[in-house]
């Protein structure tokens, strides 16, 4: 009977933790976000303990708190600097006249359905490109219309407090005790593994915490590049802030997000020129806009890319590409952008438990085995 006990231990413990992150999962999201602000936070806590003001050093906990309020007000400065900024830009344009649409885009709609109705393939008479543009546009600019969906505002809104309140204070104690997470871990783990695990650990939140550092730095400053280009050309800042806000954060996802932001930009741009002659005025700005992308992807391609992925994450890029398109195609976009951190923890697994098999060998032989002393 001792014999089969520890089995039967086993299987329960398993069944309960099963039972806790099915029943429980937005608290396990909240644990997983706090520690990804951890790991975000964890060298500005390492920084400040190092500070030495006259003999005085600060307290973990005092360094942990002080992290906290800096990350918050540095959440709630980009916030309070864009957003009035865009919704000024959005109600502009719920005030467009969308029937000007067929005049303004006259001239291409015209030379795109002449296309469209030449090639056998895609030729349908009852099919009008006019307007379907119109159709498309209108809906984009009736922006008003998404408030619909929020049916119940005041839930989300305590939802939200909520989260942000939970994440914050289990953000605070992982990055007052570095160790608490692996604790965590480590509790639910049989002790012939132990170590192999601290290993995992240590390796994931080492490169996991240089490729999240990676990713704010990148988006930011592609951010301040895009929103600088287009002022440059032209365009009204508010709109430039509008563009540069959304292309900065689509450009998280590696490849494939700026050519998102780079097809919204030109869409923007269509639709705040809307009622301007398109070959005298759109057209123009539209190519400006061209170089501006692709001085700014230039500038990313140079000297982002190459740290994110091949310093941080220790992948190659064409790894990189083939597993953004397949989490793409099973998961949209957010599978896009959350790919590469798990594909990291996924390969650091990997290397630790199975580097008996060649194939894991291939694919994990740039990730270095943590020191003793991390």
């Amino acid at each position: 009977m001792k014999q089969y006990q520890k089995y039967i231990i086993g299987f329960l413990s398993l069944a309960l933790v099963v039972l806790f992150v099915i029943n429980f999962s937005h608290i396990i999201a909240w644990i997983l976000i706090a520690a990804l602000v951890a790991l975000i936070g964890g060298p500005i806590v390492i920084l400040l303990e190092k500070l030495n003001i006259r003999g005085f050093r600060l307290p973990r906990w005092a360094a942990a708190l002080l992290t906290i309020i800096f990350l918050w007000a540095a959440i709630i400065g980009f916030f309070r600097t864009t957003v009035p900024l865009i919704s000024k830009q959005l109600s502009e344009f719920q005030n467009i006249n969308v029937e000007a649409i067929s005049e303004g885009l006259y001239g291409p709609i015209a030379t795109l359905d002449n296309f469209v109705q030449s090639v056998p393939i895609f030729n349908e008479p009852s099919f009008s490109t006019e307007e379907y543009v119109v159709e498309s546009l209108s809906s984009f600019v009736s922006l008003g219309k998404i408030s619909e969906k929020f049916i119940n505002l005041y839930s989300l809104i305590w939802n939200l407090v909520i989260s942000a309140f939970a994440v914050t204070f289990i953000s605070f104690f992982f990055l007052k005790d570095r160790s608490l997470f692996d604790k965590g871990v480590l509790a639910l783990i049989p002790q012939k593994f132990e170590e192999r695990v601290k290993h995992v650990l240590i390796s994931v939140r080492n490169l996991i915490s240089r490729y999240l550092i990676g990713i704010i730095l990148q988006s930011l400053s592609m951010m301040v590049i895009y929103t600088t280009g287009f002022t440059i050309i032209g365009l009204d800042f508010n709109l430039a802030v509008l563009i540069g806000v959304v292309a900065g954060i689509l450009n998280v996802i590696p490849y494939v997000g700026p050519w998102i932001g780079a097809s919204v930009a030109f869409l923007l741009i269509t639709v705040d020129n809307i009622q301007a002659d398109f070959y005298a005025t759109t057209f123009p700005i539209l190519l400006k806009m061209v170089g501006v992308v692709v001085t700014a992807q230039t500038i990313d391609n140079i000297f982002f890319y190459p740290y994110i992925f091949s310093k941080s994450v220790k992948a190659h890029p064409l790894e990189i590409f083939l597993l953004i398109l397949i989490a793409g195609s099973l998961y949209g976009v957010l599978g896009m952008m959350l790919a590469i951190p798990t594909y990291t923890v996924l390969r650091v697994i990997a290397k630790e438990f199975f580097n008996q098999y060649k194939f894991v060998r291939e694919i994990t032989q740039n990730i270095k085995p943590p020191l003793k002393n991390e």
